[in-house]
This record gives structure tokens, C-alpha cells and sequence, in this order.
């Protein structure tokens, strides 16, 4: 397991100081000059952070696209290069608007990430509104702390379209199709429009326990780097809705959610290092 070095942190609390600020990310341009950094120097700590699932920069697929998840954008994606997602924030408006104590600033990355990003707001009541992708029926959610206080309508399901494993070759793209559907029948309706991918469902309360308990452990600290707690990953599959049944009804682990090798493989191909820490408890 690496670690990310003293700069690559600073950076990324420089970055995160300003998300929660205002709702937007600092330019390249503005990192450079502020840390003394040439563009090498920059794009490799980046890089380090992107490993580390702290943010990503935008690619070329996407870079000043007029749409999100086929919602079109007031003002374009951000250019290449460019951060896009300060994790768990978009750096662009989108249809994930995020209010804290009543004030709208911000937007969630994706509806992955708007079932906790209450935990980014300490003690404060923040509200995520959205709308099914398939009805359009308008979506509410209200946490505190990283927890689920309340969400419409009571239907409402978390669709992920990429599994786990295709994550190294779709660092930006990998959101396009993490989505609010008002129901399973409305997710049923899309996937029969769109047979090409192949995404699994969870409940709201499955997604916000997974990133809060796991993911979001000390995602607010300077030092944050993903921390997975394997005993309690195992023992809670099922309160994190990672298991499946089988023709015969007995639950077992989703592969959708499963590493590789292949993953692995990708993840160094891409040059990433291995920033994911690991302990028992």
C-alpha cells in the first residue's frame, strides 16, 4: 500500500476547503501557481489523488459535454484536464443540487454519492433533490452526519450501471450511470430502452450505510485515504446490499461489486498506485 505524500494531501484539503466553501474547485492553473508546481509536479500528485478515489480530472469524452446522465447542463462539463469530481462533489451544476441549513451551493457527484454526502456537512440537515431518470418524478433526500433521516418517494432505488471492475478504465465516465429511479419498475422500463448495460440496484438506506461506515470513514480528514475494515465488510454484506441471490434463494456475494485481477491489472496500466488501505477491524 502506498501513501499519499505531504503535498498531494495539502492539495487535496486546499481543493476540499474550497468545495465546501462555495460549491467549486480551484483551476490547474490556480494549483500550480499556489503551490509552486510544474505541470508534471501537479499532474502526478492529481494522479496520486485520482488513485486514492479523491477526485477525479475530466477526460476527453467528456470534457465540455452539454449533458450529464442525458440531463442537459445550464453551463458545459469542465474543460480537459480540469477537476471534475472533487469526491464526492461535481464541479459543474448539475441535477444533484445540494442544500445545507436551507443554502444551495453545491451538487453530488452522482446519486452513488448523494445518499451520504451529508456526512460532508457535520451536524448540519442537507437535502439533495434530483429526479427519476426513466419518469422524471422529482426526488428528495434528507440526511445528517453521513445518515439517512429521509427520502421520496419510499420506492426510490440507487442504480449503478459499471461494476467495481471496470472502474480503472472509467474513472470519470463511471458515474454516467449511477441514477435515481423512482422505482424498480421504472429502472425495468430504462433497462429494457437500454439493454447495453448491465447495472445492479440498492435501496437508498444500502448505499448511504456502504460509503458512511466504509468508504467515508475519515473522508473529511487531511490524511484520508480509502480504509476498508475487511471483518466488518464481510459480517455486514447483506446491511450493505452487496449480496445476490441465487436460483435456489441463498444469498451470495455480487460479483458485481467484486475486484479482479483484471482490475488490478487495469488499475497499473492506468499508473495508479495502490492507495486503498486495509486492516482487519
Amino acid at each position: 500500500m502506498a501513501e499519499l505524500s505531504d503535498t498531494a494531501r495539502a492539495i487535496r484539503q486546499r481543493i476540499m476547503t474550497q468545495v465546501r466553501d462555495d460549491g467549486t474547485a480551484p483551476t490547474i492553473a490556480e494549483l500550480r501557481h499556489e503551490f509552486g508546481l510544474t505541470a508534471d509536479e501537479l499532474s502526478s500528485n492529481l494522479h496520486d489523488l485520482e488513485a486514492a478515489i479523491c477526485l477525479a480530472r475530466q477526460d476527453e469524452e467528456h470534457a465540455g459535454s452539454a449533458v450529464f446522465q442525458d440531463e442537459p447542463l445550464q453551463t458545459p462539463q469542465p474543460a480537459l484536464g480540469e477537476i471534475v469530481y472533487a469526491r464526492p462533489f461535481a464541479n459543474f451544476e448539475n441535477h444533484y443540487p445540494i442544500t445545507v441549513d436551507g443554502e444551495q451551493r453545491w451538487y453530488a457527484e452522482c446519486a452513488v454519492e448523494a445518499c451520504a454526502i451529508s456526512g460532508q456537512f457535520p451536524g448540519s440537515e442537507v437535502v439533495v433533490e434530483s429526479r427519476c431518470r426513466q419518469t422524471g418524478q422529482p426526488i428528495r433526500l434528507v440526511g445528517r452526519d453521513g445518515i439517512l433521516l429521509d427520502y421520496a418517494p419510499k420506492t426510490l432505488r440507487v442504480h449503478l450501471g459499471y461494476p467495481l471492475r471496470d472502474m480503472p478504465t472509467r474513472v470519470v465516465g463511471w458515474c454516467d450511470y449511477n441514477s435515481f429511479f423512482a422505482s424498480e419498475e421504472a429502472v425495468e422500463q430504462w433497462r429494457q430502452e437500454h439493454p447495453e448495460i448491465n447495472g445492479v440496484t440498492q435501496s437508498p438506506e444500502e448505499m448511504s450505510r456502504g460509503i458512511t461506515e466504509l468508504l467515508g470513514k475519515g473522508r473529511l480528514d487531511y490524511n484520508y485515504q480509502p480504509d476498508f475494515p475487511l471483518l466488518t465488510l464481510v459480517s455486514k454484506m447483506r446491511r450493505f446490499g452487496l449480496l445476490r441471490p441465487t436460483r435456489l434463494g441463498i444469498p451470495v456475494p455480487d460479483p458485481f461489486w467484486m475486484p479482479t485481477p483484471k482490475m488490478a491489472l487495469d488499475w497499473k496500466r492506468q499508473g495508479h498506485g495502490n492507495f486503498f488501505r486495509v486492516h482487519l477491524r
